[in-house]
């Protein structure tokens, strides 16, 4: 088997990026869109570089390779030169050196890499093409980016819904060019209320905006939004289009192939699949434990989220649940309320609890008739990997449905990182999606690249 140059060493997965420090700017590259995209080392074997944007608002920059599932951030140390480190936050000392070559007009024509041997390797850039896009549902407009690729079309195209909270474009990590190294055009966009869409966005995270709508009605409209948009595009197939998501974009998947027959495949990527509800209660003890929490501090937080549920659904006890919630908030746990915040009235949370923690998508998965491609971490402190698999294939098969792959990676976590390190994505998640994607999804000219 071919050894590559990522493959040498640790990867740090793009779900992690968000929590970690920042060592160096990527301002240069961010501005370079010319950067961004893929790079063929022979031809069965494409790396990618990517924008990503932490939590903080910092711009990173990634390197991936497709075979090895090594996923790592890119430090600037010159100009048109990066390393990549040991680990996301150490860039020192350097196991890679990435250099953008350009020709003698300013254009980039590929990556040189060299490791820590000395070993040198060169990646050509594969043309690719990029147009601003926006589309309207109500009264969100949402602002995105078209990844094209630069051979003639259509081309299938596939559609990435976001995890819960105010995320951008820049949030899908290594996925929006592996998916153009397929032959894919891809859509990525601001969720509503974030970066360049408006809106105001309800979602798993939210719990103040108190809007006359349910949850995930308004994010399903967005994404269908894109979908029609889309299948305008003269460059895009309108049969071939279909959607990936991460976490809550996993379950969005699901939802909007229930609500268009125009869906070519849904690919839920660690998304949850009982009433949220449900959801929140495994959270409560899964999240604490995977942090190193004690056990009396794992029970303490699991009975405030029982509290908070029941306080939510009968509107008794608000006194207690204030005094638990503030207790947990000087503790540092506030982790529990997400980007929501603490609650801060009754009617807030009662209305959270009618709009939004009663969603069952398991109704909706009975209705999808397209293809549907499941895949889990197994020790995911976020979605339970087992009962979630074992929900989707009882609610499928009960309803004939004749096209659907479940899968749970070992020792994966919601990212579909390997755990304990963390230092690779688990393997086969890149291969599984390129060999399921393409057999239903025929790709003219696709090399099967690696």
């Amino acid at each position: 088997m071919r050894q590559h140059l990522l493959g040498f060493s640790a990867a740090v997965l793009f779900a992690a990026l968000r929590v970690a420090s920042a060592a160096g700017s990527a301002a240069e590259v961010s501005k370079d869109g010319a950067y961004y995209g893929n790079y063929r080392t022979t031809e069965d074997h494409q790396l990618g570089i990517d924008r990503f944007i932490t939590d903080g608002g910092k711009d990173a920059v990634l390197i991936s390779d497709y075979s090895s599932g090594v996923v790592r951030r890119l430090f600037p140390v010159a100009p048109n030169r990066f390393v990549m480190g040991p680990g996301f936050s150490t860039p020192a000392p350097a196991e890679l050196t990435v250099t953008f070559v350009k020709d003698l007009q300013g254009a980039v024509k590929g990556i040189s890499l060299r490791d820590a041997r000395g070993f040198e390797q060169f990646a050509q850039q594969v043309p690719l093409r990029q147009e601003r896009v926006s589309f309207q549902n109500g009264d969100a407009k949402l602002d995105g980016t078209l990844l094209l690729p630069s051979t003639q079309g259509p081309h299938p195209a596939i559609i990435l819904l976001h995890g819960s909270g105010p995320l951008t474009r820049y949030s899908f990590g290594p996925y929006p060019h592996f998916f153009t190294s397929l032959g894919f055009a891809v859509l990525i966009y601001d969720k509503r209320g974030s970066g360049g869409s408006t809106g105001t966005r309800i979602d798993a995270s939210t719990g103040a905006a108190m809007k006359n709508s349910r949850y995930p009605d308004e994010l399903a409209g967005d994404a269908l939004a894109g979908l029609r948009m889309l299948q305008q595009h003269q460059a895009i197939d309108p049969s071939k289009i279909g959607f990936w998501g991460s976490s809550e974009g996993g379950m969005l998947a699901t939802q909007v192939a229930a609500r268009s027959a125009d869906v070519a495949f849904a690919i839920n990527s660690s998304g949850f699949m009982e009433p949220l509800w449900q959801t929140l209660r495994y959270q409560a003890k899964a999240i604490p434990r995977s942090q190193g929490v004690s056990p009396t501090q794992v029970e303490k937080e699991a009975a405030f989220v029982d509290l908070w549920l029941d306080v939510a659904r009968t509107g008794e006890h608000w006194e207690e649940f204030q005094k638990a919630q503030q207790q947990l908030t000087d503790a540092g746990r506030s982790w529990i309320f997400q980007s929501r915040g603490p609650f801060t009235s009754l009617q807030q949370l009662r209305w959270d609890w009618d709009h939004i923690l009663t969603f069952d998508p398991l109704p909706a998965l009975a209705k999808v008739h397209c293809p549907v491609l499941g895949l889990f971490g197994e020790l995911d402190p976020l979605t339970p990997a087992q009962k979630t698999t074992e929900n989707m294939r009882r609610v499928l098969t009960e309803a004939g449905h004749k096209d659907f792959t479940l899968k749970v990676f070992p020792k994966a976590g919601h990212s579909l990182a390997e755990l304990p390190e963390k230092n690779r994505m688990a393997p086969g998640v890149f291969d599984t999606l390129r060999t399921w994607l393409l057999a239903r999804v025929p790709v003219t000219g696709a090399s099967g690249q690696r």
